[in-house]
């Protein structure tokens, strides 16, 4: 296919120095769905979401199903079997935006497969999308969880919170997170889902609405600093594997290039900085459970 990227990624990756690495990576991005990418779908259990509202704003959500609820009927389009009142915020999303990006990661065996493309929702509650950029990531940064089990229906309800600032748990949580995932968007609206991962207190919460990370070393395609460096808004998703909570953040951006505030976070190559507009918090909206196995062997000692 011709050049996989747009203006904001070849920028950022001109500014970093990767533009032979990013080309020699981009070589693996497809248009289509491979057998071996159909294959890795029909078994995940958990797929990342990022779209964006009629405001812009840009929502990262978390589907889940057993075995089977990805289904490739054919190298350009896939269906998710989804209840839409799980989250709204994702249909609402798709109604305003059929952009989409998605993430399938398996995290007992840490592989990823990213999948951008155009999503629209039947009425009764499928998620079909086309495929318009098919590639998979290195297993960098991603924490070892079991495989995943589905705990029957809580007898207590879910719980949906809103807030234009985070509570004191919250930041706890971001701050002693070990993954979380952020959704992006290009000058030209094309969406995309992506994770994060480092150990326990990589993510600094500096105040009730601003939260800095580190970026990593890892492939050199730049495809969310692209987003961010051409369009601030971003969302992000923390998700308790433990209990089944989700933290849904959207926000704007921005890379932090400078070495000196870079160099306090170790092993970062440099920052991002979020701001943080609206929170949602789902209490037990989580259809899965995942007890932690390990940490990446690739992890920075902070």
């Amino acid at each position: 296919m011709a050049n996989p990227y747009h203006d904001g990624e070849l920028a950022v990756q001109r500014m970093a120095g990767a533009e032979v690495v990013a080309q020699q990576n981009g070589r693996s991005i497809r248009d289509s769905i491979v057998p071996g990418a159909a294959a890795f779908l029909s078994r995940q259990t958990m797929l990342i979401a990022a779209v964006a509202g009629i405001d812009g704003r840009v929502w990262v959500s978390c589907l889940t199903g057993r075995p089977g609820f990805i289904a490739v009927q054919d190298d350009k389009r896939l269906t998710v079997k989804w209840d839409p009142e799980q989250d709204p915020l994702l249909a609402a999303g798709l109604a305003a935006n059929p952009e989409i990006g998605l993430l399938a990661i398996d995290l007992s065996k840490r592989l990823r497969l990213r999948l951008n493309g155009i999503g629209t929702l039947a009425p009764d509650g499928t998620l079909a999308v086309a495929a318009e950029l098919v590639y998979g990531n290195c297993p960098k940064y991603i924490q070892q969880r079991s495989a995943p089990s589905f705990p029957e229906a809580d007898s207590l309800p879910v719980r949906r919170t809103r807030a234009s600032q985070l509570s004191d748990s919250q930041r706890q949580w971001i701050a002693e997170a070990d993954t979380f995932f952020i959704g992006s968007r290009s000058a030209a609206g094309k969406t995309d889902a992506s994770h994060r991962g480092g150990p326990p207190g990589f993510i600094r919460v500096e105040d009730e609405r601003t939260i800095v990370f580190p970026d990593y070393f890892g492939n050199a395609m730049f495809n969310t600093l692209g987003n961010i460096h051409s369009h601030p808004r971003a969302g992000l998703l923390f998700i308790d594997f433990d209990n089944g909570h989700v933290l849904q953040l959207t926000g704007r951006s921005r890379i932090i290039w400078d070495e000196e505030q870079t160099a306090s976070f170790p092993g970062a190559e440099r920052l991002v900085r979020f701001e943080l507009d609206e929170a949602h918090h789902i209490e037990r909206g989580l259809g899965i459970r995942r007890e932690f196995v390990s940490y990446s062997p690739v992890n920075p000692t902070l």
